[in-house]
């Protein structure tokens, strides 16, 4: 197989560089933290929190399916982990809420070692069969759970804010999670895009993904190297749902629904895997627009999901493509 093409035929997407995408980067994070400063509407802080959150989740996802091409479906069971975990902890064993959050991404973690080990044995759509079937699976055990601390199907209510420094952070408090998100959306898009891709394991998830052949003539170890990708994406994406469970201040295993899940694979679809920071802009064009469409009702998923078709079917590559295609066009003249 050749390095210039994955199985699905795209071009490939070496990991980003930092004298490109570090930029852009550290602009985006002036800007945000300058508009923070001045916006007032409670709304709009909400709608940018989500962004920031979800921007964690699809960056562990990219990782994972974008540049080490394993077909994870149970992405959002990381999530549910470690929203449940940081809450059944804060709430039933009386852990400090930020203790409580850094040992559930750590159980996310380990729950992602747990499923990866037997399922990072297959290949192609049997990982994607194992992992939904997983994700298919969670939400009758958290039912049934109420015994363990997991509120059963009312979910947990009463997750308590996050605390540091003398200042609780309640879910009212828009501006202080504005903030807290914001940083936590930089430290992880850095941690993943600008240390872990750009090192020798972001190499060699691109090797795998690309060429499989060439990568173990190179001596990368597959299922290694494959399990670490997983355990990382499962531990991000538990710690985005632990931050999620304190902002909210409620779970339920409604974060398991097909909403959720649709929407993630739409942030994505229209992002473009593997190509930094379309996943990230992807995050935000689809939380942006499901807030613009919800007085829509029924038919804001319908009106979500067209315009989505829309911008697969002129930019397939995803959004990073309209600047590549400005770029050449502008170029030409």
């Amino acid at each position: 197989m050749s390095f210039a093409t994955d199985r699905a035929g795209r071009a490939d997407t070496p990991p980003p560089r930092r004298s490109g995408g570090g930029v852009h980067l550290g602009i985006g994070l002036l800007i945000f933290a300058g508009l923070g400063l001045i916006l007032e509407s409670s709304y709009i802080f909400h709608v940018l929190i989500l962004c920031f959150l979800w921007s964690i989740v699809v960056a562990g996802w990219d990782l994972v399916l974008g540049y080490a091409g394993i077909f994870n479906f149970a992405q959002l069971v990381f999530f549910a982990v470690g929203a449940y975990a940081s809450g059944m902890l804060s709430i039933s064993m009386g852990f400090h809420p930020i203790v409580a959050l850094l040992i559930a991404a750590v159980v996310a973690g380990l729950f992602g070692l747990l499923i990866g080990l037997p399922c990072l044995r297959l290949r192609g759509e049997y990982v994607a069969l194992f992992t939904f079937a997983v994700h298919l699976a969670l939400p009758p055990l958290i039912i049934q759970g109420r015994a363990l601390g997991t509120g059963g199907s009312t979910g947990l209510i009463g997750v308590p804010p996050l605390q540091a420094f003398g200042l609780t952070m309640h879910t009212v408090d828009k501006q202080a999670w504005y903030f807290l998100t914001l940083a936590a959306a930089a430290l992880v898009l850095y941690a993943v895009y600008f240390r872990v891709l750009r090192g020798k394991l972001g190499k060699a998830f691109v090797a795998m993904r690309d060429a499989e052949d060439f990568a173990r003539a190179l001596g990368v170890n597959e299922y290694k190297h494959k399990l670490i990708a997983f355990i990382l994406s499962a531990t991000i994406t538990g710690f985005a749902g632990a931050l999620y469970a304190h902002y909210i201040g409620v779970v339920t295993p409604k974060i398991l629904g097909n909403e959720f899940f649709l929407m993630v694979m739409l942030m994505l679809s229209v992002g473009g895997l593997g190509r930094f920071p379309g996943a990230i802009l992807g995050a935000f064009a689809i939380t942006i627009g499901n807030e613009l469409l919800r007085d829509t009702g029924q038919y804001r998923l319908l009106l979500l999901g067209t315009c989505v078709v829309l911008v697969i079917l002129l930019v397939p590559e995803g959004l990073p493509q309209l600047r590549e295609r400005g770029a050449r066009l502008f170029g030409r003249k």
